[in-house]
């Protein structure tokens, strides 16, 4: 089993070392933005190959699919849009900061992949009502980042420059993130029986830790801070909302 996660980890990030390569050569952020869904794509098809093609393995794969064809889709319909995503302008021009970048999205990718991943590899594996309990969780977070993403993307193209506090983003400041948490949460539901609880766990957590830590929240509300933090109806907004979860975070 330790095999099967050290081979993960070092395909993950040797598959997005790859991409690093053309990335910083064109320097554009095209395939910067699809790689993360590119990665969990690749992960998902040599997982499901790797399985006995089981109901609950065909559950986890068109779930993970789905779920990386759309955020996928979204990503490349914003950048299109957009032409560059201002996120990378302090580091894409430098081969090592631009390197660290693609590391530790191979390094997350992997660790947010060992549930599935080992619960492809296992054997034996039968539908329980657990299962069914994940995949609705897991679906019910595939909807609501499916549908915060675009009700801001629809906001964001009428008013660039201002911030988000409508719908699903009135009460909630990070209601996409609440989704991913969700699904990769559901996801680990999926296989708890199949999968050695003390390294699958890691994958709901590492995604947790990411988005409340490191590279979501904390990036995005210092920017939101910075640009909209001397406005009232935004120190309003931060009072009356929440981050992730209503009346409790």
């Amino acid at each position: 089993m330790l095999d099967q996660v050290l081979y993960l980890l070092l395909g993950s990030v040797l598959f997005n070392l790859c991409l690093y390569v053309i990335a910083y050569l064109a320097q554009s952020d095209k395939l910067t933005d699809l790689s993360y869904a590119f990665t969990f794509f690749a992960i998902n098809l040599v997982g499901f190959s790797l399985s006995e093609k089981s109901n609950l393995d065909w559950m986890l794969f068109i779930l993970i699919n789905v779920w990386a064809l759309r955020i996928g889709g979204y990503l490349f319909v914003r950048i299109m849009k957009i032409g560059r995503d201002k996120r990378f302008d302090p580091f894409r021009s430098n081969a090592i900061s631009f390197l660290g970048f693609w590391l530790m999205q191979g390094i997350t990718c992997a660790i947010v992949s060992f549930s599935s991943f080992l619960t492809y590899v296992h054997d034996e594996k039968i539908l329980t009502v657990g299962a069914f309990i994940g995949g609705f969780i897991a679906l019910a977070g595939l909807m609501l980042e499916t549908i915060a993403d675009h009700q801001k993307f629809k906001f964001k193209l009428k008013q660039p420059n201002a911030f988000m506090n409508k719908a699903l983003w009135k009460k909630l400041r990070h209601p996409n993130y609440t989704g991913e948490i969700l699904f990769w949460f559901g996801i680990f539901i999926i296989g708890i029986n199949h999968t050695p609880l003390y390294i699958a766990m890691l994958s709901p957590l590492w995604i947790i830790l990411i988005l409340i830590k490191f590279s979501g929240i904390p990036i995005l509300e210092k920017t939101w801070s910075e640009k909209y933090g001397h406005i009232p109806a935004y120190q309003k907004h931060l009072a009356q909302s929440y981050r992730l979860i209503p009346f409790i975070y």
